[in-house]
């Protein structure tokens, strides 16, 4: 699996949900380990969101996922992190990170608790 149709998929997944809901604040891969490979962490911020609980917010994540990933991509991501807009790590994200849809950001070394991993973040944009 090849890290760059991973993000090319994810990010179909994140427009087709944008183009359903609304705009996100926060979209990123996470990954546990240093290098890229399986086990990635979905993890997103919308103010659309919000307004869900968060198993109904993860839950249309994961099967959006599902539904819009290649198949040789869906077994990349092993998790889906839906947070709030107003938590720390969204703002902390949205203020260090500002990234525009198409931009990708690495992180090499991100800090996640006492894990550190890696990071791509696809979109970080203060909630309007």
């Amino acid at each position: 699996m090849a890290v760059f149709t991973l993000v090319t998929d994810i990010e179909k997944v994140i427009r087709k949900l944008q183009a359903e809901y609304g705009d996100f604040t926060l979209a990123m891969l996470y990954n546990r380990t240093l290098e890229a490979g399986f086990d990635w962490n979905l993890i997103v911020a919308a103010p659309w969101l919000d307004r869900m609980s968060l198993a109904t917010g993860t839950r249309l994540i994961a099967n959006t996922l599902n539904q819009t990933l290649g198949l040789e991509n869906q077994p990349s991501v092993s998790r889906v992190t839906v947070l709030k807009t107003s938590e720390p790590f969204v703002r902390d994200m949205t203020n260090l990170y500002p990234v525009e849809f198409g931009s990708r950001l690495p992180i090499p070394q991100l800090a996640a608790g006492e894990t550190l991993g890696s990071g791509l973040i696809l979109f970080s944009q203060k909630a309007a």
